[in-house]
């Protein structure tokens, strides 16, 4: 039995999952550019995107940063509809697999549900979208689809560490919330989640909503030591774009186990 775990002591964002699995793409096959293009493309049909990688280090640890540029959206708000139309032209576009758009999907339908919620829509298709109604959203959405298809991340149990959440406030479109923001609040129901261990946003919408699409096994809290790693070898790491002086890395890390 094969297991994939996900280390999310560090939080989770959409680029850091997707990240950390171009990082594993490409010590397993090589040339990520194609996949890049592919990325690009499907996120351009919102808006012109360019996306790209950079190989960082941060405490020793190196690990792969996932970026997204893309031009100014007319429009100031989109709606949960107007983003699913976003995303299905975009995997159409490409010709993603039946796989791939089952698990954008999915991981589309967390963040407009639960979007839904917080702003009282009663339809997830009307609901106005600002942080995750982005190219950067199809981009990470798409992305993180297409490359656990091209990795096989079925075929294993995906388990994840308790999620870290960060502490503090963030100031969003509609104001400063503290955090978790009410979209992640809503999502880790039944997940394990801790405060902290650093300042700021570590769980975005759009990072929760991947894993609580992805991940099949939670571990309990202080089944891992603060220090220990997760069983297996570490086959793919993500970084954050924010840096921390204080020695917390910011980095995802996927650990694969078994035979």
């Amino acid at each position: 039995m094969m297991y994939l775990t996900l280390d999310l002591r560090c939080g989770v964002s959409g680029d850091m999952l997707l990240g950390a699995l171009l990082d594993w793409y490409e010590s397993e096959k090589g040339d990520i550019q194609p996949v890049l293009d592919l990325i690009m493309d499907a996120a351009s049909v919102q808006s012109p995107t360019r996306v790209s990688t950079s190989s960082i280090v941060r405490g020793g640890i190196r690990a792969k940063r996932f970026q997204t540029e893309w031009e100014k959206l007319k429009e100031g708000t989109v709606s949960g509809r107007e983003m699913l139309s976003y995303m299905r032209s975009g995997l159409e576009l490409t010709g993603m697999n039946s796989r791939v758009q089952n698990l954008a999907q999915r991981m589309m339908m967390n963040i407009l549900e639960a979007e839904a919620v917080v702003h009282n829509e009663r339809s997830f298709l009307d609901v106005h979208l600002h942080e995750t109604g982005t190219p950067d959203t199809l981009a990470d959405v798409i992305g993180i689809a297409y490359v656990s298809d091209r990795m096989e991340v079925d075929g294993y149990w995906v388990k994840a560490t308790p999620l870290s959440l960060g502490q503090g406030t963030v100031t969003t479109e509609h104001g400063v919330y503290d955090i978790p923001v009410p979209a992640v609040r809503h999502m880790i129901r039944g997940i394990p989640a801790n405060h902290g261990p650093a300042e700021g946003e570590l769980a975005t919408p759009t990072g929760t909503a991947a894993v609580k699409a992805i991940v099949e096994l939670w571990m309990d809290h202080g089944e891992l030591g603060e220090d220990t790693a997760p069983p297996g070898r570490p086959v793919g790491r993500g970084a954050g774009v924010r840096v921390y002086d204080n020695g917390f890395t910011n980095i995802l890390t996927m650990y694969e186990e078994g035979n």
